[in-house]
């Protein structure tokens, strides 16, 4: 007899260069088997993921929902229809470790291409041999790509993506057809912008003359100048230092593409994907004359700047989540935000007296927030701060009123799942099920070994073990109930006991800041006092805390409520007065190189005290506004 089973159906492609119809595709194959042998799809269960590679389980919401759904009672699906093995994952362990994860929950595997099924004996092995050639088919094509790619470094072609100063430009082949009737695609090769070349050699100048990579950041947001990419994290598109830094790194300004420098590395533990520096030995340098911008005589002025800071201690990293065994005492790292959306971070300052500023005003000139607050004061004021709204009596009212909220509602939902089971339905299928449990027995009694009956029996045996345990559940009882008074009391003392961790050890402290207090907004004020920061937040009461009123009968209604932020007012923190505006040292022009108009303008906003200041002397003998003064280093003047 056909047996009818009820299927799922998993699909998955990995790059955005495939089709998205490539689901469709393998969908429609999984569902034309599933005719052929009489089984039914279930419509809910028919689950994908897009543009995810299969070498790991990172972020593959499909089958995980998939996964989740099979672990269910009752289980909602006998097997998972899977149009090929490399669909199913590219990482032997993986692949291997989830067959056995449904295989555990009663769910069969089957692999419509390789006509793979996970109820016969030799699946394992089957499913390994097949795992090692979808594993090794990734290891060949990243081997052909890397040697292609080199080939294309060698020609003259760009094996990346764009890079700030030149455009892509596609090199066709006539005698080849690509993609849609189009001619083939050799490479792209990199043309030079003039207009970005200009403001290149204006930052390599700038640099060179001993301006600071903020102030020339600065410098360039405030002329309106684009910058190279949007933003990752900001709202605001904005020229920042670390891009500079790498700019000023970039050889191919000077004419040389360096490549294979950098390759990346699963972490095994993560799935996520790490980058690592190669051997220089193995990197790959190619000439290209025709795409220099910078000349050789101001690389080497930069790199001769750069090598003088680095002498002097290099570029010095301050503060930060977790970066130094100074920065983990920082109590509230990643949970400060200037009212322009970027996280505060430590700007200055040493020791125990680290400032924190708006990284988009210090460094970028972007926001208007030149107010800095020292660390130590910062904590001091918050903290107490914090403790103090938690003693609001509006505040703990309004927890007290969500929290009641959300245990009715859950109180509703477990009344409504009692109400949902039909117990007269299960004791049928429970007859049925051991009806057919029975006749199993006698059929392998009879056949001896057989590995489809014996996986036919333990489904069945694990349905009836599910049933089982429902219809023997305690019947439900009355949901506990609650008075005012008690979940008063119940809201006062979790909010004392964060007060108590607030106030006490900074260790504990900073994990209940980061467990219990969402994003801290900081606005600057100027007041009659001074300068203060208005703080706004919110703080959730019970931070996902499992141990919820699990001493009370109402542990399964606790357990589940939704976690709730309840907003507090303005808090009010005294602030460091802005950064004074630093003035320009009077100039003397000892000699010009040839200036450009861009040069020009430079030197005249800096007169006028638009442009980027003078740095102080701590690298070089002096500094002078760049390309306006032709001096060298030593202080003698260059010939006009």
């Amino acid at each position: 007899m056909q047996e009818n089973l009820r299927c799922a159906a998993y699909a998955r492609y990995s790059s955005d260069l495939q089709r998205p119809a490539s689901i469709d595709d393998q969908v429609r194959n999984c569902r034309k088997y599933a005719a052929l042998a009489g089984w039914t799809i279930a419509e809910d269960y028919v689950r994908s993921d897009a543009e995810l590679t299969g070498q790991t389980l990172n972020s593959r919401g499909g089958l995980e929902s998939l996964i989740a759904d099979a672990k269910r009672s009752p289980r909602p699906f006998d097997c998972v229809l899977i149009d090929d093995t490399s669909r199913f994952g590219r990482n032997l362990p993986d692949v291997l470790k989830l067959a056995e994860i449904f295989k555990y929950n009663g769910v069969s595997l089957y692999f419509v291409s390789q006509r793979l099924d996970s109820r016969v004996p030799d699946f394992r092995i089957l499913l390994t041999i097949h795992g090692l050639v979808d594993e090794q088919y990734i290891v060949g094509v990243r081997d052909k790509v890397h040697r292609g790619q080199e080939g294309r470094v060698l020609a003259g072609y760009n094996p990346g993506g764009k890079c700030y100063g030149y455009r892509n430009i596609p090199v066709e082949d006539p005698t080849r057809r690509g993609e849609y009737g189009r001619a083939a695609i050799l490479g792209v090769r990199l043309e030079i912008v003039e207009e970005q070349a200009v403001i290149l050699r204006q930052i390599f100048e700038m640099y060179a003359a001993g301006h600071g990579l903020g102030a020339i950041a600065k410098y360039l947001n405030a002329r309106g100048i684009r910058s190279p990419q949007p933003p990752r994290k900001s709202s605001i598109r904005a020229w920042c230092p670390s891009g500079i830094r790498n700019m000023l790194r970039n050889e191919r300004y000077r004419g040389v593409v360096v490549w294979n420098r950098t390759h990346k590395v699963r972490n095994p533990e993560t799935g996520r994907e790490v980058m690592r520096r190669r051997p220089e030995p193995e990197h790959v340098r190619a000439e290209h004359p025709n795409l220099r911008i910078i000349s050789e005589e101001l690389w080497n002025e930069v790199e001769a700047h750069i090598r003088g800071i680095n002498e002097h201690g290099g570029f010095q990293r301050l503060g930060g989540m977790n970066r130094t065994a100074q920065s983990r005492t920082y109590i509230f790292s990643g949970k400060l935000q200037c009212e322009c959306g970027a996280n505060m971070v430590i700007g200055g300052g040493g020791g125990a007296y680290v400032k924190y500023v708006c990284p988009s005003a210090r460094y970028r000139g972007i926001c208007s927030n030149k107010l800095y607050i020292r660390r130590d004061r910062l904590e001091e004021q918050l903290l107490n701060a914090l403790a103090s709204n938690l003693r609001r009596p509006e505040l703990l009212e309004g927890a007290l009123e969500s929290f009641k909220e959300q245990l009715e509602c859950r109180a509703r939902e477990i009344r409504q799942t009692a109400d949902s089971i039909n117990e007269p339905q299960l004791r049928v299928e429970l007859e049925k099920a051991t009806e057919r449990a029975r006749n199993l027995v006698e059929a392998i009694a009879v056949q001896r070994t057989s590995p489809f009956l014996s996986q036919e029996l333990a489904r069945v045996e694990g349905r009836i073990n599910e049933i089982t345990t429902v219809l023997n559940a305690p019947k439900r009882a009355e949901q506990p109930q609650w008075s005012h008074d008690e979940l008063r009391q119940f809201v006062l003392r979790k909010a004392g006991s964060l007060v108590e961790l607030l106030q006490g050890d900074p260790k504990l402290a900073k994990e209940a800041i980061h467990e219990h207090v969402g994003k801290l907004v900081l606005k600057p004020k100027q007041t009659v006092e001074g300068p203060v920061f208005e703080v706004t937040g919110d703080i959730d009461l019970f931070g996902g805390d499992s141990s919820v009123m699990l001493n009370n009968p109402g542990k399964g209604i606790a357990q589940h409520y939704k976690p709730f932020r309840v907003p507090f007012g303005p808090l009010v923190l005294a602030a460091g007065p802005a950064r004074p505006a630093r003035t320009l040292r009077p100039l003397v022009l000892h000699g010009f190189r040839g200036l450009d108009a861009c040069a020009i303008n430079v030197f005249l906003d800096a007169a006028a005290g638009v442009g980027p200041m003078a740095a102080p002397k701590n690298h070089a003998e002096f500094y002078v506004f760049p390309m306006a003064l032709a001096m060298n280093r030593s202080g003698a003047p260059l010939a006009p």
